[in-house]
């Protein structure tokens, strides 16, 4: 009777032992959750700042200094008593480059820079070549931990603007040949020159050759 009685103790010591430990574990978890400080992961998101809603242009939070530089300047045209056209297109090319070419900023290898300013016609082939190529190195940034080094345009310079007509599914469009040279923070070997051809359709500018 008397081992009987040992062996009940022991068994009860035990799981008493097991239900502290859990106790305890519990404890912990709720104590790291809810009183150490701490923090859940940044997920790394676009939020847009401010809209041309009649030209459909965006100005995000991600975007680069320059971008947003360039972008008051896209304003200053687009918002005047009448557009021209010449800076309009000056404009929407330094700003292409700048985002095209900005890698830094991008969340994933999917995230092209510059689409707006393509024609819609060509945006999703655009968006294939550019994937395949140029954004084809680009790791995901999703939580903000990315260590890669990755091209920040620095300043566009259009060289010349020359005014032409251009031919697309037999129509004959209105169009500009923009030459613009651009510089990097660092010179990591990419791209850094380019004559850009711009179309009107309808009220709005288009890239659709490069």
């Amino acid at each position: 009777m008397k081992r009987k009685l040992n062996k009940n103790k022991l068994f009860y010591f035990i799981i008493s032992v097991i239900v502290l430990v859990l106790l305890t574990i519990i404890g912990l978890r709720v104590y790291d959750d809810f009183f150490s400080g701490k923090k859940e992961e940044t997920v790394v998101t676009k939020n847009t700042l401010e809209a041309l809603e009649l030209y459909g242009y965006t100005l995000d939070d991600l975007d680069t200094d320059l971008y947003k530089e360039y972008f008051e300047e896209l304003k200053s045209v687009l918002n005047g008593e009448s557009v021209n056209n010449e800076e309009y297109a000056k404009a929407i090319v330094k700003l292409f480059v700048t985002d095209f070419y900005t890698l830094d900023n991008k969340v994933t290898s999917t995230d092209i820079g510059g689409t707006e300013f393509i024609h819609p016609d060509l945006v999703n082939n655009f968006k294939i070549n550019a994937g395949d190529t140029m954004y084809h190195t680009v790791k995901t940034n999703i939580n903000g931990d990315r260590k890669q080094e990755l091209p920040v345009v620095s300043k566009v310079e259009v060289k010349s603007v020359e005014s032409s007509t251009y031919t697309y599914k037999e129509k004959d469009y209105e169009a500009y040949k923009v030459s613009a040279a651009w510089d990097y923070e660092k010179d990591l070997g990419y791209e850094s020159e380019g004559v850009f051809t711009v179309i009107k359709d309808s009220n709005k500018l288009y890239i659709v050759e490069k």
